[in-house]
């Protein structure tokens, strides 16, 4: 049983290794003052407005020479918007108001945008920001993050398992062992997400992880009430798991499930998708199919090895009664995850995000073929005392856990990229605000045109690009991949490149942290439109 947890999190470990580092963040959809804006008089509010609902690290109002002014009020969060009074009056200027803050997915990320008071926006290349910048927790952050997926998982389906199952009694230990220790190790991953997320949000060094400021940080973000539900259920299940089978108790083992499951319920993508009072309960339910299913597999492969033929076939015919109500209430319950997450079925084979659900998708569509099998055709045969059966019911399982562990992976993995529905609100927003006074270009190459866009357009800042790609009829194109390389001649700069992550059809998505020179950029867009047709628009772009 040791052996299975250890290569049950260490193939959760080979998946995040293998994972792209594109993390998931919320979108920045407007600002008051807007971006590059000009304004006759001082601020007296600072607003930004999010495509989600965020948690503030920190807002500033920094000067020319990096000082922070404005003697800003504690920020207040109003839905998605996050403001704060500016007391002081700002003199004649050119400001930089930065912020960082926790995405509903617990990833901090920040942004800047620049503004004047009573004079033209100047220069601020030489000033830093700071909020959009990463540390060396960010790693640390998602290891622990696939830890806790799985060890949360184990712990709540243990329970759900010893509550709903009758197996042999040497088997049932095992359940309770394994409970326990998948607990405690969950337990312990709350704790740690802390102080690693404290350290991170706070963009820490090396021993940023024991500085009480980065603690306080990670308590007091959207993690403080995850951990603060989730380990008192987790330490229930400890309690109730070091009881062993003869002390079971089905309401505590229930009661501390459900609390560990529900500290998932206030944090991340899908379970805070609007409309909130659907979602929770949606996921809540996935969790808990899910669970089940996934720590089913260890004691009915041990069943399977050590009892007799027609007492593993017994529990087999249980368990799968039960089967049929879980696959259900996951598929259904999954079903409506998706919908809500892709906005749209195109989606699905046409953005990141999609392409990694269509592939949690076919994993899962390939387990229910296993589970199938197992049910029709094995299990019958156990029943009727064939040992044969016993022997390849393990190998079905094995299959089984090995797929289990890539659809664990995979749903992990979409936490590190964009949903479409955040996607389609950047999008929306990105109309209403105007580019914020950024730049905007139409290029056209043969048939096909570019709408280009970059905001906020400045060295201060992380600049967003979007561009969407049109035929001669103004239909979207999907393009198989878009690169941009970007130049500066007259500082003989040039091979900074960046690919784009495809939001929707036609539509491409960029963030560049490396144009903090200003002048005249030069941007060579290479459109994909197959394996042998490539595009080349061309575009100058004037960075302040």
């Amino acid at each position: 049983m040791t052996r299975f947890l250890a290569l049950f999190f260490a193939s959760l470990g080979l998946a995040f290794s293998l994972a792209s580092p594109a993390w998931s963040h919320a979108v920045l959809l407007g600002s008051t003052p807007a971006a590059e804006a000009s304004l006759d008089v001082s601020p007296t509010e600072l607003v930004f407005k999010f495509n989600e609902n965020v948690g503030p690290i920190f807002i500033k109002i920094l000067d020319r020479t990096g000082a922070e002014v404005g003697d800003l009020s504690d920020w207040a969060v109003d839905g998605n918007d996050v403001l704060t009074k500016v007391n002081a009056e700002l003199p004649n200027g050119t400001y930089i108001a930065t912020y960082r803050v926790i995405s509903a997915d617990t990833h901090p990320v920040g942004g800047s945008v620049v503004f004047a008071v009573g004079e033209a926006v100047a220069s601020m290349e030489n000033v830093s920001a700071a909020g959009g910048q990463t540390s060396g927790w960010v790693i640390p952050v998602a290891i622990n993050r696939f830890l806790q997926y799985g060890a949360m998982m184990l712990a709540a389906g243990a329970a759900l398992f010893a509550i709903g199952m009758t197996v042999p009694g040497p088997v049932e230990q095992s359940v309770f062992k394994m409970g326990r220790m998948a607990a405690t190790v969950a337990a312990a991953t709350y704790i740690l997400a802390l102080g690693f997320g404290g350290a991170e949000m706070l963009l820490g060094g090396p021993s940023a992880f024991f500085s009480p400021d980065a603690w306080s940080q990670g308590l007091g973000s959207t993690l403080g009430p995850s951990a603060l539900i989730g380990i008192p259920g987790l330490l229930i299940l400890i309690f109730a798991f070091g009881k062993g089978p003869e002390g079971k108790s089905t309401p505590v083992l229930l009661l501390g499930s459900a609390i560990a499951v529900a500290s998932f319920l206030v944090t991340g993508h899908a379970a805070t998708a609007p409309p909130a009072w659907m979602m929770a309960p949606v996921v809540a339910v996935h969790l808990f199919c899910a669970s089940f299913w996934i720590a089913a597999l260890y004691p009915l492969a041990k069943t399977a090895q050590d009892a007799d033929v027609i007492q593993a076939g017994a529990v087999m015919t249980q368990f799968s009664d039960r089967a049929v109500w879980t696959v259900g209430a996951l598929f259904v319950s999954g079903a409506v995850i998706t919908w809500t997450q892709l906005e749209s079925p195109t989606n699905l084979f046409s953005t990141d995000y999609g392409l990694r659900l269509a592939a949690k998708i076919a994993i899962f569509l390939a387990l229910l073929g296993l589970a199938a099998m197992n049910k029709i055709v094995l299990t019958p045969a156990l029943e009727k005392g064939d040992a044969a059966a016993s022997s390849k019911l393990r190998k079905s399982i094995k299959f089984e856990y090995a797929a289990m562990v890539l659809i664990i992976s995979a749903a992990v993995s979409l936490t590190l990229v964009t949903p479409p529905r955040a996607t389609m609100d950047m999008e929306g927003g990105m109309g209403g605000m105007g580019m914020g006074g950024g730049f905007q270009a139409t290029l056209t190459k043969g048939k096909y045109t570019a709408d280009f866009s970059i905001d906020p357009g400045a060295t201060t800042a992380s600049n967003m690009v979007m561009i969407t790609f049109k035929d001669d009829a103004g239909n979207p194109v999907e393009m198989v991949d878009v690169n941009i390389v970007w130049s500066l001649p007259s500082a003989g700069l040039e091979g900074i490149e960046g690919r784009g992550e495809m939001v929707t059809p036609g539509m491409f998505h960029f963030m560049f942290d490396q144009l903090i020179i200003p002048g005249e950029w030069e941007a060579r867009i290479d459109a994909f439109v197959d394996d042998f047709d490539k595009q080349i628009f061309r575009t100058t772009v004037p960075v302040k």
